[in-house]
C-alpha cells in the first residue's frame, strides 16, 4: 500500500528585518501576494527591497509597471537606500513597463504580455507594481476574476513568487483580495501631532503568521519591522525558569530586612516620590553585579549616560570603569517620537547579545509614554516583563509617584501584578524634618521585614537603618 507523502511548500526569505518573523518564516514560495496601502505607505520601498536582496544572491527579478512614473524616477528613488546596486539593474533586475499593454488589449494583452515575459526571462520573483490600474479599467468582475486565476496559475507553473502592489486599503470582498495567496497591508496610525507606519498581515495561506498590527520604519536601510512584543511573546514556547538564589546589592542593611535580597530572574518595581532614592538604588543594583563580573544594562529616558555616570560617582558608586570596558552599556531615549516596539526589540537583542543579567530600567513611566495606543500599556509590560524572565535577567524598574499621597494609586496596584517584588521609597515628616523611607510591599518567594525603615544617602551611598518612628506620616512637598 502506498502511502501519501506531503511536501512542505519552501519559505521564501524576504531578508527584511522582521518580516519573516511576522510571516512564520518567510512568503510561501511559487505564490501571488497583494501589497497595499494608501500612498506613501511604503509598499514599492518593501517590494524593491526585497528584490534587491535576492538579486544580490543572484536570483533575478523581474519589475513590471502599471503606472505612469518612468523607470528613471523610480529608480533615481531608490538609488538613496543602502540596499540599491546600480550593477544589478539590466542584469538580475528588470524593469519593463506593460502599461500600454492593458490600454490596448485590456486583462487579456496585459495577460499575454506577462506570460511571454516570464517566458523569456524565467525569473525567480516578480513585482507588478501599480496593480490598482487593472481595477480602474473597469473589467467585470467575471472578467477580473478569470484573469486572477490565469495568473495564479501561470506564476505557480513558472515557479516565480509575485508581489502586486496597489494603492488601496481595506480586506475587501474584490477578486485581486480574494483570489491571491496573501494579503498584507500597510497603513499609519496617527496619535496627535505623532504619525507612525503600522504592517499587518490579513491573510497568509500556507503559513503560521502572526496577527495584529506591527511598527515599522522607513530608513537608508530600507524598511525595518518591529514585530508587536506581545504577539511575540504569546508564540513563544520557552518558560520562565526558578532560582532559590538570593541576590543583595551592597547596600547596609538591605539583606537584613530582604531576608538575602531578590530572587536571581524576578522583577523588581520601586515606586517612590521624585528625588526619593529610586534610581540610586537601581544603580547599587548594578553595580553590585557589576562586581560579580557580570554583564549589565540601564535603559533610561531622562539621563543621558554621562549624566548618569556622574550622578552615580557623586555617591561613591563608581561605574565609568565598567561602561568604558563594555560590560556596563547604557541605552537611552528621551521618551519623544521613539518606536516603543523597536526600543523594547533592542533591549531584548543586547540582552541575548551580551547575556546580560541585571537590567536597570529607569523610569518605567518614559516607556509607558511611547505606547500610542489606548489600553496596550498593561499587556505590551506584561509581555515583556515574560520575556525578561525567560532570559533569567533580574530586573529593577523605577516608578514615579506624585509628591502627594500615602502610597500607590489604583494604576501602579494594578501594575503591581507584573511584578514578583516591590519596594515603596517615599519622604515621611518626623517631629518637623523630611525623611527617606524604605518598605517592602511584595516579595514573592521570601520572607521579609514588613516595618518602614529609614533610608539614608550620604557621599558614600546608600544605608538602610532603624525602623521609621511610630508617630510618622507622610511628607508634602510644595
Amino acid at each position: 500500500m502506498q502511502t501519501r507523502t506531503s511536501q512542505r511548500i519552501p519559505l521564501l526569505s524576504t531578508s527584511v528585518p522582521g518580516l519573516d518573523q511576522i510571516l512564520g518564516g518567510g512568503f510561501p514560495a511559487h505564490s501571488i501576494y497583494l501589497i497595499q496601502g494608501l500612498a506613501g505607505s511604503g509598499k514599492t520601498t518593501l517590494a524593491c527591497q526585497i528584490a534587491f536582496q535576492h538579486a544580490q544572491q543572484g536570483k533575478k527579478v523581474l519589475i513590471l509597471t502599471l503606472i505612469a512614473e518612468t523607470h528613471g524616477k523610480m529608480l533615481n528613488h531608490l538609488s538613496n537606500f543602502s540596499f540599491f546596486d546600480e550593477n544589478l539593474v539590466g542584469e538580475h533586475i528588470q524593469f519593463i513597463g506593460a502599461y500600454s499593454d492593458l490600454l490596448k488589449g485590456g486583462l487579456r494583452e496585459l495577460l499575454k504580455s506577462i506570460a511571454t515575459t516570464l517566458a523569456e526571462q524565467r525569473p525567480d520573483i516578480m513585482v507588478i507594481d501599480g496593480f490598482r490600474t487593472v481595477r480602474e479599467t473597469r473589467p467585470s468582475d467575471v472578467a477580473l476574476s478569470e484573469f486572477m486565476l490565469s495568473l495564479n496559475s501561470l506564476v505557480s507553473t513558472m515557479q516565480c513568487t509575485t508581489f502586486l502592489l496597489s494603492p488601496t486599503e481595506g480586506n475587501l470582498p474584490d477578486s485581486e483580495n480574494t483570489l491571491v495567496d496573501g494579503l498584507i497591508e500597510l497603513s499609519q496610525f496617527e496619535s496627535g501631532m505623532q504619525l507612525i507606519r503600522e504592517i499587518k498581515v490579513f491573510k497568509l495561506r500556507g503559513s503560521k503568521h502572526l496577527l495584529g498590527r506591527h511598527v515599522f520604519e522607513v530608513g537608508e536601510d530600507g524598511v525595518a519591522i518591529y514585530p508587536r512584543l506581545e504577539a511575540v511573546s504569546s508564540v513563544s514556547v520557552a518558560m520562565p525558569s526558578a532560582s532559590r538564589e538570593r541576590l543583595g546589592f551592597g547596600i547596609p542593611g538591605w539583606d537584613q530586612l530582604t531576608n538575602g535580597g531578590v530572587a536571581k530572574g524576578s522583577t523588581t518595581a520601586l515606586l517612590g516620590n521624585p528625588g526619593v532614592g529610586k534610581t540610586l538604588m537601581g544603580l547599587h543594583f548594578i553595580r553590585a553585579g557589576l562586581q560579580r563580573g557580570e554583564h549589565c544594562l540601564i535603559a533610561g529616558f531622562y539621563e543621558s549616560p554621562q549624566r548618569l555616570l556622574e550622578k552615580a560617582r557623586g555617591v561613591g558608586i563608581e561605574l565609568a570603569p565598567y561602561f568604558d570596558n563594555g560590560t556596563l552599556q547604557i541605552i537611552w531615549h528621551p521618551p519623544l517620537e521613539v518606536l516603543v516596539d523597536s526600543l523594547a526589540h533592542g533591549i531584548l537583542r543586547n540582552v541575548s547579545e551580551r547575556k546580560v543579567s541585571r537590567l536597570l530600567i529607569d523610569g518605567i513611566d518614559g516607556l509607558r509614554q511611547l505606547i500610542l495606543h489606548e489600553g496596550r500599556s498593561h499587556s505590551f509590560l506584561a509581555a515583556l516583563v515574560n520575556e525578561l524572565r525567560v532570559r533569567n535577567v533580574t530586573t529593577f524598574f523605577t516608578q514615579e509617584l506624585p509628591y502627594f499621597g500615602n502610597g500607590p494609586s489604583q494604576t501602579e496596584v494594578a501594575s503591581s501584578m507584573l511584578f514578583e517584588n516591590i519596594i515603596l521609597l517615599r519622604y515621611v515628616d518626623v517631629s518637623g524634618m523630611n525623611l527617606r523611607q524604605i518598605g517592602v510591599l511584595k516579595l514573592r518567594e521570601n520572607g521579609y521585614d514588613a516595618a518602614n525603615h529609614v533610608l539614608h544617602i550620604s557621599d558614600y551611598g546608600m544605608s538602610i537603618d532603624e525602623p521609621v518612628p511610630a508617630a510618622a506620616v507622610p511628607a508634602r512637598q510644595p
